[in-house]
């Protein structure tokens, strides 16, 4: 048993949680709180009706998530809204969140994690997002064609996208997980021309056809599965405690 302060003292050092700016909905840090003490974490992507009792059903008094349950903005305590709080307080799940921190987390975060699982070298920070960079950019010592087989390898998702050459080598890939990719003109401003992000876009696709880019998407929601994965390996090395993973895929 670790007292929850503990393990939120923990996160919001690592993920700078106070100093990095987000969007107000994403209410960065522990949303709901417990009896102060945890056993055992659940992660997930999203805070849906169906994590929340998925992880109470897993046995978890913690619930870490990428997009917390306040994502659908200010809402009533009523309906829908009013279960899922009901449904963590009644069965003393903590609930802590983490987005823009997490994505951008240069050991941690989403597209950190996506680098490193695709064996990009020489990486460094880029995809500037109102003033942050969020994501990265690294050396692919392969084809376009290549790349793109091994994103479907560790996202288990069908890529999607543009690719102008296969056989091309992809060289330096630009990364930024979730729905990133109207970032693409700041991409190929940059001269990058192989870029990697999670939503397919309709419009995005023809930028990438306009601007000679490739761009490879892997869905949104398997693109964020890293960070909070590698938070339940962090709190499991550091803390000992049991975690699991709640897979509820969004098929987009």
């Amino acid at each position: 048993m670790i007292q929850l302060s503990h393990i939120t003292e923990l996160l919001d050092n690592k993920l700078r949680i106070h100093e990095i700016k987000d969007a107000s909905v994403a209410v960065n840090g522990l949303q709901v709180e417990n009896n102060g003490h945890v056993t055992k974490v659940a992660l997930a992507v999203d805070g849906s009706q169906k994590t929340i009792e998925d992880a109470v059903a897993a046995g978890a008094d913690l619930l870490i998530l990428h997009h917390g349950i306040y994502w659908c903005g200010l809402q009533p305590m009523t309906g829908w809204f009013k279960k899922k709080i009901t449904t963590c307080l009644n069965h003393n799940l903590a609930v802590y969140s983490a987005h823009l921190p997490l994505d951008l987390h240069p050991e941690l975060g989403n597209n950190a994690g996506i680098a490193a699982a695709l064996n990009l070298t020489d990486c460094t920070p880029e995809v500037d997002y109102h003033g942050t960079l969020i994501g990265v950019a690294g050396l692919f010592h392969g084809t376009v064609g290549e790349l793109k087989a091994r994103f479907a390898e560790i996202t288990g998702s069908t890529v999607t996208g543009v690719i102008h050459d296969a056989s091309a080598p992809a060289g330096r890939v630009a990364v930024c997980s979730g729905g990133a990719g109207d970032s693409i003109y700041q991409i190929h401003g940059k001269g990058y021309t192989t870029f990697i992000t999670g939503e397919e876009n309709h419009w995005v696709k023809n930028a990438a056809e306009d601007l000679g880019v490739n761009i490879l998407f892997g869905g949104h929601y398997a693109t964020e599965t890293f960070g909070v994965k590698s938070l339940g390996a962090l709190l499991e090395a550091q803390f000992g405690l049991p975690t699991v993973f709640i897979d509820n895929p969004t098929g987009m």
